[in-house]
């Protein structure tokens, strides 16, 4: 017990005393303002450019995976529909006016 008794009464009589700065107060209210005033477009790109470069590569990759998908999908639509006109084009009966 005797260690936190010395410490409570060393905490006790312990006093900070920094050197006194002139512009202090001047300093925190130039602070306060800048971190108030309106920031302008650029500013706000300037200030999240690692964030917006990311979602900028972002949306131009899930961009061309989703055309690459869907163009995928339009080919395979288009030979098979391109492979039944050439068979059918190919048939003699198709030719010869039997069946349509």
């Amino acid at each position: 017990m005797r260690t936190f008794e010395s410490l409570t009464n060393a905490l006790r009589t312990w006093r900070v005393a920094p050197p006194p700065t002139p512009d202090f107060r001047a300093a925190v209210w130039q602070r306060i303002e800048q971190s108030q005033r309106a920031t302008d477009w650029w500013g706000f790109v300037r200030a999240r450019v690692g964030v917006l470069s990311l979602a900028a590569v972002v949306t131009v990759g899930v961009s061309g995976w989703t055309g690459h998908a869907v163009a995928s999908a339009q080919v395979q639509i288009d030979r098979a529909a391109l492979a039944g006109t050439y068979v059918a084009g190919l048939d003699a009966r198709v030719r010869a006016g039997l069946i349509e």
